[in-house]
């Protein structure tokens, strides 16, 4: 953890019990090198006052779900775009790789718990992690920028930071 590998820094390596753990081959998440903003909205062309976005289904919080949490928000967000938190982690292509993602819950859990170790972080960031309840204007975002985790469901109208990640 901490080092240079595959167009980012290795933010974790998966342990049993983590899905997609393997005894034989190690794998893990990678972190972008930096931030990909310091501020854009988790949904695509949402304020406050307009009506809630639709129900994504990206709903997935476990190490290994920001992937399928991404290509679900795009799927009904539109194209990759970058002006919010998914198009934007997805367009990225730092490294020469074009396979990053916006992380879950855990997966920003495991950014935070390293983030001395990788680096570059500030303020809260937004995860893949949609709530699909009432109301559905709200998705997980977490605090860097205190000693303690501090995650909570905020309005997807706010804008905080992204950092994307990539699996290897």
């Amino acid at each position: 953890v901490g080092s240079s590998y595959q167009g980012g820094i290795v933010a974790y390596i998966l342990v049993s019990g983590d899905p997609g753990y393997d005894a034989t081959t190690t794998h893990g998440l990678i972190a972008a090198t930096e931030d990909q903003s310091s501020g854009i909205q988790w949904c695509n062309n949402c304020s406050a006052g307009s009506p809630s976005p639709p129900r994504t289904g990206a709903t997935g919080s476990e190490i290994g779900s920001g992937l399928t949490n991404t290509n679900k928000i795009i799927a009904i967000q539109g194209e990759t775009s970058t002006s919010y938190a998914a198009g934007l982690a997805r367009a990225y292509t730092g490294g020469g790789y074009n396979d990053w993602y916006l992380p879950s819950k855990d997966e920003l859990e495991k950014l935070y718990l390293n983030r001395a170790l990788i680096g570059g972080f500030s303020n809260s960031y937004w995860s893949s992690t949609d709530d699909d309840d009432t109301p559905t204007s709200r998705a997980l975002a977490q605090n860097f920028g205190t000693t303690f985790v501090f995650r909570n469901f905020y309005n997807k109208f706010n804008n905080f930071s992204v950092r994307a990640i990539r699996s290897f």
